[in-house]
C-alpha cells in the first residue's frame, strides 16, 4: 500500500515531490485555505442579503418616517401659531 502511494506521488512530478516532502502539512494548509474560503463565501452572501434588506426594507422605512416627522413638525408649527392667536384673543377678552 505504501509503495503504491509513493509510486502515485512520484508520478505527479514536481507536485509529487512536494507532496512527499510536505504531505500532512500541505494537506492541513489546503484544508484551512478551503475552510476559510467557504467561510468568506458564506460571509459575503450574508453581507449581500443584509445590504439588500437595507436597500429594500430599511431605506423606504426611513424615508417614510422622515416624511411623517416633517409633516408632524409642520402641523405642530401651525398649532403653535393658532394657540398663540387664541391666547392673545383670550387675553384681550379678560382685560
Amino acid at each position: 500500500m505504501d509503495f503504491q502511494l509513493f509510486a502515485f506521488v512520484a508520478g505527479l512530478g514536481m507536485w509529487g515531490e512536494v507532496l512527499r516532502t510536505f504531505g500532512p502539512l500541505l494537506a492541513a494548509v489546503v484544508f484551512f485555505l478551503w475552510r476559510d474560503y467557504r467561510r468568506e463565501d458564506r460571509l459575503l452572501t450574508r453581507i449581500n442579503v443584509l445590504e439588500d434588506e437595507q436597500r429594500l426594507v430599511i431605506l423606504p422605512l426611513v424615508t417614510n418616517c422622515t416624511k411623517v416627522v416633517t409633516e408632524n413638525s409642520q402641523v405642530m408649527g401651525r398649532n403653535t401659531k393658532v394657540m398663540e392667536r387664541l391666547e392673545r384673543v383670550l387675553d384681550k377678552t379678560h382685560n
